[in-house]
């Protein structure tokens, strides 16, 4: 064999190689991948596709319907329980298609949960409080409300807790558990409401004029409304002065509007009518009596001290 029979030979050899590594390598592929894995990947891909757009579908729907139904983020949070239980269903089945024992992860999951609710207890405690002040729609966003001593205007209705800013533009969160267990009150629930004005006036007073007067001041303001008719209440007989309760009705928005008017125009108008608007006063009966320390005597003097005696 010469040396071109050499060279064809090993060209021969060398392209042959290639065709032989990839029949070997698509005889390993069929082997790996038999008929039914590809029917399993494909049930698991159409799960995974026709599952995600079949929760997004239903998370879309679920929006549209409670939008406008729901207080605050009542939808928001719909929205969230129905997209989160639409992957779960996927995962179940998509665990199924692939023959993954649920078994296993179950008791693992039941455990964690067990710890993790030992230790999210206040937590969930706020979350489940949170669904009954959603539920209940005592107050919405933008609502000036007061829980216990705190009064504030609304900002968030969240999962955990509510959100106030105050008057004085501070944030202070309150918990959901706590808002549930409180006294909660709503001062801008109603379009309108009413303005009180304690009044103690002397005794003696005309309390005919003391209305009139009244009632005048509230027909002049461009703020109270006509009806309902203001209230007047005579409210009982005071240590030292008879009290008036006047109560001029408002729309919610007017409302310190009234109260910086009338305040000043009340005492105003009580003192040009001669009306005395009572006040208790404290008297002090008795003397005082100024004691002046005595001046101290001086002391004797030592002796051997003093002037120096005289020489005979």
């Amino acid at each position: 064999m010469n040396g071109t029979d050499i060279a064809a030979e090993a060209a021969e050899t060398a392209a042959g190689a290639p065709a032989e590594s990839a029949a070997s390598l698509l005889e390993a592929l069929r082997g790996f991948v038999s008929a039914e894995a590809l029917t399993t990947a494909l049930k698991a891909a159409a799960i995974l596709v026709i599952g995600l757009a079949l929760v997004r579908l239903a998370a879309l729907v679920t929006g549209k319907l409670t939008r406008g139904r729901l207080q605050g983020r009542g939808s928001d949070l719909a929205v969230r329980a129905v997209r989160y239980a639409g992957f779960v269903l996927v995962l179940v089945n998509l665990f199924d298609v692939l023959g993954i024992n649920l078994s296993a992860l179950l008791g693992a999951a039941g455990i964690a949960g067990v710890a993790i609710g030992f230790a999210a207890q206040t937590s969930m405690s706020n979350l489940i409080s949170g669904v009954f002040l959603l539920s209940e729609k005592a107050f919405d966003k933008g609502d000036v409300i007061q829980v216990d001593a705190t009064v504030g205007v609304v900002e968030t209705v969240d999962l955990l807790s509510v959100k106030l800013r105050t008057f004085d533009n501070r944030l202070i969160r309150i918990p959901n558990e706590t808002m549930v267990k409180s006294n909660i009150i709503n001062a801008t629930r109603y379009p309108i409401r009413r303005v009180d004005f304690p009044v103690g006036v002397a005794y003696g007073t005309d309390l005919a004029r003391a209305r009139e007067v009244l009632m005048e001041l509230a027909a002049a303001s461009p703020w109270v409304l006509a009806e309902p008719e203001p209230l007047f209440i005579a409210d009982g007989f005071g240590a030292s002065a008879i009290n008036l309760l006047f109560g001029p009705w408002v729309r919610k928005e007017d409302y310190l509007a009234v109260k910086n008017e009338l305040v000043p125009a009340i005492a105003k108008r009580f003192d040009e009518e001669g009306i005395v608007i009572a006040f208790q006063t404290l008297t002090l009966n008795g003397s005082v009596e100024a004691r002046v320390a005595p001046k101290p005597k001086a002391a004797p003097p030592r002796a051997g001290v003093g002037k120096p005696a005289r020489r005979s």
